[in-house]
C-alpha cells in the first residue's frame, strides 16, 4: 500500500498525519482551525463501514499512534477528537511543574483551561515510541531535549516551552520526513553542537526530503545547522492565513527544490496555497530504493 502525508491547514496550528503502508494512521500533534477538526477528518478517511457506524455496530476508527510535540494550546487544540477513542501509542513531553508554569505564562487564558483539561485527560499505559514494533514499512523516530535542558538555555517562558519540543523523522519507501516542533535557534544549535548526544542529533536530523519548518517557519526556529545538515529538498509549513513571518532562508539555494506539476518549489506554506498539503508515495519499483511522490497541494 502507498504512504501518506499530510500537514493540515488549521490556520495557525499545526496538525500532521501519516497513512502508514499497513493502513494505521499517526497524528503528530492535534491543532484544529474553527472549522475544521484534522483528527475527525483521518477518522473520516479510515473508516471501513460508515453506515456501521452509523447504526453503532462498529466503534469510531482509532488512532494507531499520536504525538503532542508541546503543551502549547495551537498544537493540542483537537486533543478532545483524539482521545475518544484513544490512539494506542501516545508521546508527549514529559514535563514537570516548572514547565507547566512556563506553559501558563506563555498562554492565553482560553488556552490555559484547554491545556489543563488536556493534563488532566492523560492516562497511564501508553506504551512508548520506542516500543511500537510494526509501522506496517515506514520507520518512526523520535527525540527532544529533556525540559531541564530546555530550560537551562534560558530565553522566555514561550521559548523554554517551545524548545523541548519533540522532533519526529519518518523514513518510509526512500523519503524522509523531519516535523520539528517548535524547537527554537539555540535549542537547535545546543542539540547538534553538545558532547554528550550532538552526533545522535546530526544523524538525527540528515538527509532529509521534507522538512516541516520549525516555530511555524519563524525565524525564531531558523537553525543554520540543522539546515546544512537536513539539505531538504523542500520545507513545508503550518502557518496563518495572515502570517507575514515565514523566514526567507526557507526558500534559498540550500534547500533544492521540487518540480511539483509544472512549478518549482523550495517552500510550500498552507498560507501560500491556501489549504490542505498532502503527498502519497508509491511502493518502489523492483530493483529501486524510492518510491514515486504524488503531490495534492
Amino acid at each position: 500500500m502507498s504512504f501518506d502525508f499530510y500537514l493540515f491547514d488549521v490556520n495557525g496550528g499545526q496538525c500532521a498525519a501519516t497513512k502508514l503502508p499497513n493502513g494505521k494512521w499517526c497524528i503528530f500533534d492535534a491543532g484544529k482551525s474553527a472549522d475544521f477538526s484534522p483528527v475527525l477528518h483521518v477518522r473520516g478517511l479510515a473508516w471501513t463501514n460508515p453506515l456501521a457506524l452509523l447504526a453503532g455496530l462498529e466503534q469510531p476508527p482509532g488512532l494507531y499512534k499520536a504525538t503532542i510535540s508541546h503543551l502549547h494550546g495551537d498544537h493540542l487544540a483537537d486533543w478532545v477528537n483524539l482521545f475518544n477513542p484513544l490512539p494506542s501509542y501516545f508521546r508527549t513531553v514529559n514535563y514537570d511543574s516548572e514547565y507547566l508554569r512556563d506553559v501558563v505564562t506563555s498562554s492565553s487564558p482560553d488556552s490555559i483551561s484547554l491545556i489543563t483539561r488536556f493534563c488532566q485527560s492523560l492516562q497511564t499505559g501508553f506504551g512508548a515510541t520506542t516500543l511500537i514494533t510494526d509501522y506496517g514499512g515506514a520507520n518512526v523516530r523520535e527525540m527532544g531535549l529533556p525540559v531541564t535542558v530546555a530550560r537551562a538555555l534560558g530565553g522566555s517562558a514561550n521559548s523554554r516551552v517551545n524548545n523541548a519540543s519533540i522532533v519526529s523523522r519518518i523514513d518510509c519507501y526512500g523519503t524522509s520526513i523531519l516535523i520539528c516542533g517548535d524547537m527554537e535557534t539555540e535549542a537547535w544549535d545546543f542539540a547538534l553542537t553538545n558532547s554528550v548526544d550532538g552526533a545522535v542529533w546530526s544523524q538525527f536530523v540528515s538527509h532529509i526530503d521534507i522538512l516541516v519548518a520549525p516555530h511555524h517557519g519563524h525565524a525564531s526556529g531558523y537553525s543554520t545547522k540543522l539546515m546544512r545538515l537536513a539539505s531538504p529538498k523542500t520545507v513545508l509549513s503550518s502557518v496563518a492565513s495572515r502570517d507575514p513571518s515565514v523566514d526567507s532562508r526557507y526558500s534559498i539555494d540550500s534547500v533544492s527544490g521540487l518540480k511539483i506539476g509544472d512549478k518549482f518549489y523550495r517552500s510550500i506554506t498552507t498560507r501560500s496555497i491556501g489549504g490542505h498539503i498532502s503527498f502519497s508515495i508509491s511502493p518502489p519499483a523492483p530493483g529501486s530504493a524510492k518510491g514515486t511522490r504524488t503531490w495534492s497541494i
